[in-house]
């Protein structure tokens, strides 16, 4: 069933798309960084649960997208390029617990 759709899931700040998080301790406090991106093709796809925590952590909303499974590992692949370049425009957010 090589043209089957099946559901992946993006987390959207505003115009903003996520694409990297990272946990540091500073002060005896957690700061997570929330990395955003405002071109779609580069968020990270993610499965509905880690959709649903993410969106609560860093105040997003999940938006659900139906792809084939090369579609899906087609924009797995242009994130992990994205990640290892970096040489587009990030925003970040931090959250200090």
């Amino acid at each position: 069933m090589p043209n089957r759709e099946y559901p992946y899931y993006f987390i959207k700040l505003g115009k903003l798309y996520y694409v990297y998080h990272s946990y540091k301790n500073v002060k005896k406090k957690e700061v997570s960084s929330y990395e955003f991106t405002n071109d779609e093709s580069l968020a990270f796809p993610i499965d509905e649960e880690s959709a649903k925590q993410l969106a609560d952590k860093c105040g997003g909303h999940i938006v659900m997208k139906n792809a084939t499974f090369n579609d899906y590992i087609n924009q797995g692949e242009r994130w992990s390029n994205f990640i290892d370049s970096k040489k587009k425009s990030i925003w970040k957010i931090y959250i200090i617990n």
